[in-house]
């Protein structure tokens, strides 16, 4: 049996009888099946750090960056370069959440708004921010349309993929269901036993924000913490030997995989396959990090600093940086000054667990 790399927030669907006709007149059964995804992936949500309003007032001295399958943590220090507060709107995008049938998600804290239990402090003492959520749909060949009030209206949860919005589904009555399928916020599958099935498609965005002062000519430290949206593999493709060039070759432009890590990874793949299952298990974890959506601020950034820390020392790790040493048994370091970021940062985790 295969470990699964994450916990999954399960897909929602709503159990139909085979067969029914176009926008489904009819609703039969509200029974809420979990079907397996034949992959067994769960999809890395790719969060990232705060973003300002467009300002050429305030830079960014340094940003401290810890990235860490169980922490996000990063700290900010700006500086105000005028004889002049600023007051401006800072704000920390959290990253869509979308439904659908292959909507698996590792998601913190699913049953509340901070779903990636965000926290911030200025200048060492926690504050409050405010939230917006607003979902979305797309028809097929019509433009983005926005059904926010249409979920609060009938009480149904925005974000698409929890337990509750499952519930608010299920009590609907058939014809708003129906209204919902006709509209875009629901789709019918044939789950291939005889049953359809219907999912929410919406997409959810969410940020908090909040107004923040800069005093004159003086530093402001910000600091920011969550709990990152894993991705994830319940196996091994890295390093196998039914991995395909093309699969490889994206390995390395995502990750920066080397000749050396490749070789490791190799090792680890005959290993778990000499154990057949006992012994040792290994699969791979994904940790994705927005960085190239702020730069609002004055200039580069002065000193960056990031931190990868893998956990377990048995993990292998790898992901893009310049000049990356390692700092202890499980963290590596780099360190860039007038930085201008150009990608995204992704860090790939191939972990192992004794085997049953």
């Amino acid at each position: 049996m295969r470990t699964p790399a994450t916990p999954r927030t399960p897909r929602l669907a709503l159990l139909l009888p085979a067969l029914l006709p176009a926008f489904l007149p009819a609703i039969l059964s509200t029974a809420l099946p979990r079907p397996v995804r034949a992959d067994d992936s769960v999809a890395a949500l790719a969060a990232g750090g705060l973003v300002l309003e467009k300002t050429d007032r305030i830079a960014l001295v340094s940003e401290d960056l810890f990235l860490s399958e169980k922490a996000v943590r990063i700290a900010y220090r700006f500086h105000n370069l005028t004889d002049r507060d600023v007051e401006t709107t800072i704000a920390f995008p959290m990253p869509d959440i979308s439904g659908g049938p292959d909507a698996m998600l590792n998601i913190a804290d699913p049953k509340h708004d901070n779903f990636l239990r965000f926290t911030t402090e200025v200048d060492g003492r926690p504050v409050d921010s405010q939230v917006e959520q607003r979902a979305f749909v797309t028809p097929a060949g019509k433009p983005e349309v926005e059904v926010t009030g249409r979920l609060r209206s009938l009480g149904i949860p925005l974000v698409p993929t929890v337990e509750a919005t499952e519930a608010a589904l299920a009590a609907l009555s058939e014809d708003q269901r129906r209204r919902l399928v006709a509209d875009g916020l629901l789709e019918a599958q044939e789950m291939g036993n005889g049953t359809t099935s219907l999912f929410p498609v919406w997409t959810l965005r969410s940020k908090f924000w909040r107004r923040q002062i800069f005093p004159a000519g003086r530093d402001v430290v910000v600091r920011q913490s969550y709990v990152p949206g894993l991705g994830g593999l319940s196996s091994l493709s890295f390093g196998t030997a039914t991995e395909g060039a093309d699969e490889r070759a994206e390995y390395a432009r995502k990750y920066c995989t080397d000749a050396a890590f490749l070789k490791a990874a190799q090792a680890l793949a005959r290993r778990v396959e000499a154990a057949g299952g006992r012994g040792i298990q290994a699969f791979e974890q994904y940790l994705s990090y927005v960085i190239t959506s702020g730069g609002n601020w004055a200039g580069p950034i002065g000193t960056f600093k990031l931190t990868v820390d893998k956990g377990d020392p048995a993990t292998l790790v790898s992901f893009c940086g310049t000049g990356v040493r390692k700092t202890g048994p499980t963290t590596f370091e780099s360190v860039a000054t007038d930085y201008v970021p150009r990608r995204d940062i992704d860090v790939l985790l191939l972990k192992t667990t004794a085997g049953r």
